[in-house]
């Protein structure tokens, strides 16, 4: 018979699990990191602990990858998935890293050719994706471009043929993981269509065709409207696109937010996401004008939709969002910006962040803290982390007062966005992989 002290113990012991369980959940990102910018492209993570600031002994382990590049690593579980591309030996690797020690698991190599891309890109531009099955990687040339699927053994699964990239700059799409679907954004100088492919079998299950000119480097995201899960694509022409990722069929379209009609053809470079109801997209010209938009979801079946401001294309189903806001000035290009806690911030390329209302627009400040930017700001515990193209980490308060808390040198520049694991940030240079772990 337990006795009343034993009962007591017994009680105190539960009571300090379940306190040592609820810190272990906080203090870890709520869903894996398996795509471009983390969760739904949102690019936020709880994780608490990691560094503001750090010197090279804080890394927990730093790889040299056998290449260069510009992609961003994704993260499932115990494993870091990240592509490189060596141009003396011609091949491109998709390549997976235990995220404990850094040790290389696994890697798989095509063969590539050289081709004329633009100066800021690379031969490994395109981030991974994964799901609790496999990783799914694309590969994009003048001569051929595959969709390739592999186990978390680094098992081939299946390979999806996407045809011949037409681009002077270079191919850089990235796929999402989304339900069983693997969905890409094809735009380019081609046969442009938005594509879904089944994740387990490969084979085509959808694709809407495009209207397009120029390529287009945004990655969709996921979102909800009126209880049901929808992918959000952007481009030029066709503005913002929502598609239901099972059937494909386009639910509604807004085509004239990124002045489609201008006389200077635009990019969609940085990537849409969804925050309090709204999805943000930008889309603009490295020289020219530069747009930013943010459009209010539908909350009802009653929804109606501003007619004047809207097209709607491709057999819609569903009432156009309106949109709240738009941008012209002072607006990202290649870095995607970032909604937390009711505020935008908008992180450009050349090196200015402004922070605005994030259902207004309204400027709360603005400042310029220098550097070049390709890779986009994440939001860790309240802390936006960016890396520049010169190679230093920038950690900024994600607040509606201004704050710089650390410039950090990293060992060489980057163009990537950094990924958060279980336990820590993982930070891509040109040539290197490293883990930055959180302090406990």
């Amino acid at each position: 018979m337990r006795t009343f002290a034993t009962r007591s113990a017994i009680c105190l012991l539960t009571a300090l699990n379940l306190v040592a369980l609820n810190c272990s959940a906080a203090a870890r990102a709520d869903e894996p990191w398996n795509r471009f910018r983390g969760p739904h492209g949102s690019g936020i993570s709880t994780l608490r602990g990691v560094p503001v600031a750090w010197t090279d002994a804080d890394y927990r382990w730093s790889v040299d990858l056998p290449g260069t590049g510009i992609s961003s690593p994704v993260v499932w579980g115990d494993r870091v998935f990240v592509t490189a591309a060596n141009e003396e030996t011609s091949q491109r690797s998709l390549l997976c890293y235990a995220a404990a020690d850094g040790k290389l698991l696994w890697t798989q190599s095509v063969p590539f050719e050289a081709e004329k891309k633009h100066r800021q890109n690379s031969y490994a531009t395109n981030t991974p994706t994964v799901d609790a099955e496999r990783v799914y990687t694309v590969w994009q040339s003048r001569g051929g471009s595959q969709l390739l699927a592999f186990t978390h053994d680094g098992k081939p699964a299946w390979s999806f043929d996407l045809g011949a990239y037409k681009s002077g700059h270079g191919g850089g799409i990235s796929p999402v993981a989304v339900d069983g679907v693997i969905a890409l954004n094809l735009n380019h100088e081609g046969d442009s269509r938005l594509v879904g492919v089944d994740a387990t079998t490969g084979k085509l299950k959808w694709q809407v065709p495009r209207d397009s000119v120029k390529a287009t480097y945004s990655t969709p995201c996921t979102f909800e409207e009126r209880g049901k899960k929808l992918l959000a694509f952007t481009s030029w022409r066709h503005g913002f696109t929502a598609v239901d990722p099972h059937s494909g069929a386009v639910v509604w379209e807004l085509s004239e937010v990124f002045d489609p009609k201008d006389d200077v053809e635009k990019r969609a470079i940085s990537s849409p996401f969804s925050a309090d109801g709204l999805i943000y997209g930008a889309c603009g010209f490295t020289g020219g004008k530069k747009i930013l938009t943010a459009i209010r979801l539908n909350t009802s079946n009653a929804g109606t939709g501003n007619a004047a401001s809207t097209t709607t294309t491709n057999g819609a189903t569903g009432p156009t969002p309106d949109v709240s806001f738009r941008l012209d000035r002072t607006v990202n290009h290649m870095p995607t910006a970032l909604a937390y806690r009711g505020l935008l911030f908008i992180w450009t390329d050349l090196g200015i962040v402004l922070c605005v209302q994030g259902d207004t627009g309204e400027t709360v400040w603005q400042k310029r803290i220098g550097g070049n930017f390709s890779g986009s700001p994440i939001c860790v515990d309240g802390k936006l982390y960016c890396v520049s193209e010169e190679g230093e980490a920038i950690v900024l308060a994600a607040d509606k007062e201004f704050a710089e808390l650390s410039r950090t040198k990293l060992p060489e520049g980057s163009a990537a966005t950094p990924a958060v694991g279980d336990d820590a940030l993982f930070l891509r240079t040109h040539g290197k992989l490293l883990a930055l772990p959180a302090k406990r």
